[in-house]
Formats: structure tokens, C-alpha cells, sequence
């Protein structure tokens, strides 16, 4: 299954099938801030400041199939249809996980052989018994023919999901999976969080600052 993340922020974004347009799922996030009301505002400090969020997936039908609640980074619940997960270890496996210094592999809870690994330049779901891909997220992309390419400008890129389907998995639970893991990812290997603005993103690279020092040598 081929998803494209419409909008940059992947958690709050359509998803669409890249070969019609058309739209299979809705990811929406809800941010608030709870404030302990019997502490003394005069004496109540910022870390006494929880931020909550909630993210909801909605099918093409606009009924919610997943959710997600976040306590700042950290997911605290997951529903997903009729199950409630306490926290973020009961959406993966108890087998040992594969540490490194660029590698973190994550056993999935459906399948004892599968695993999500996640790197600085990537995330992928390997079957780790045959040894193929069988999920990636593309970050920052650009689809040419049935293969991914790294956008050269990333505002110009997309991001994607790519998964094949597994018996003992939902689409919903691949989704939910994907985006824990991605979070995850680019806190692990300290990368950028806030993709709601790619030209943020293309202001900052060499090609960028070499473009303004052009422009100022032609005025």
C-alpha cells in the first residue's frame, strides 16, 4: 500500500493514494494546556504546565478508527477500533531490541520476525528472518517510477508510507506504528521535529545561502 502525506506535518495531514489523489485517511492533532487548578498561580512554576495532545485518524468516511494521546513527546494511550493500549511498549513486541550507535530496532507485538528499524537517514519494517523490507516511510521525497528519491530541495518533497499488508496486523495499527516509530526516530537521532514549514527547512541548506550571496553580488 502506497499513502502520501499531503501536507508536511505528519501529524496533521490527509492521506492520500498517490496514484488517484483520492483520500484514504485523516490525521489530526489537538493540542491544549492543563493547569493544576488548586495550585497558587503566584507561586506555580512552568514545569507545573502539562501539554496534552490527541491525535485522531479518521477514515475516508470520517469516523475515527485510532487515536493517540500525548503527554509532551511521550504517547500515553492508543486506542485503536475497540482495543486501549496503556502506553507505547503494548504496541510492540517483548524480544530483545537491536541497539546501535545509528540503529534502533524495535520488535513488532504481530509478528515475533518482524522489526522496525529506524536510522537517521530512514525507517523501514523488516522481516528479519528473510531479511526484506516489507515498510518504509519516505521522508522529504519524490516518487519516480515504482522507486523513492531524496527531494533535492526539501519543500519540494513529500512524505510517504509504504507497507505491505500483514494477517495479523490493521491498516490502522500499521499507521499508529509508523508514527510512534517516526517520533521516535527523530528524537533518538536528535533530527529536525517541526515539519510544518519545509521552506524552513530549504532557508538553511548550502544551496539556499549560496543563492543569497548570488543575489547580493548582482544588486
Amino acid at each position: 500500500m502506497f499513502l502520501k502525506f499531503s501536507k508536511s506535518d505528519i501529524l496533521n495531514s490527509p492521506l492520500v493514494y498517490p496514484e488517484t489523489g483520492a483520500l484514504g485517511y485523516t490525521i489530526l492533532t489537538r493540542s491544549h494546556f492543563i493547569r493544576d487548578s488548586d495550585k497558587d498561580s503566584d507561586t506555580e512554576s512552568e514545569d507545573d504546565h502539562g501539554e496534552n495532545r490527541r491525535t485522531l485518524i479518521f477514515n475516508k468516511l470520517g469516523e475515527t478508527i485510532a487515536e493517540i494521546g500525548w503527554k509532551g513527546r511521550q504517547p500515553i494511550e492508543i486506542v485503536i477500533g475497540q482495543e486501549k493500549i496503556i502506553g507505547a511498549k503494548g504496541m510492540f513486541g517483548c524480544s530483545s531490541a537491536i541497539l546501535s550507535r545509528n540503529v534502533l530496532g524495535i520488535p513488532t507485538r504481530f509478528d515475533t520476525e518482524y522489526f522496525w528499524m529506524a536510522a537517521p537517514d530512514g525507517l523501514t519494517l523488516l522481516d528479519y528472518d528473510s531479511n526484506q523490507t516489507k515498510g518504509s516511510f519516505h521522508s522529504s521525497s519524490m516518487r519516480v517510477g515504482e522507486r523513492f528519491i531524496t527531494a533535492p530541495i526539501p519543500s519540494l518533497g513529500h512524505d510517504y508510507l509504504e507497507f505491505e499488508p500483514h494477517p495479523l496486523a490493521s491498516t490502522e495499527e500499521l499507521i499508529v506504528s509508523f508514527i510512534l516509530m517516526e517520533v521516535l526516530r527523530r528524537s533518538r537521532f536528535n533530527l529536525h521535529t517541526d515539519l510544518s514549514d519545509r521552506s524552513k527547512l530549504w532557508r538553511n541548506t548550502p544551496l539556499a545561502n549560496w543563492g543569497r550571496r548570488l543575489r547580493r553580488r548582482s544588486i
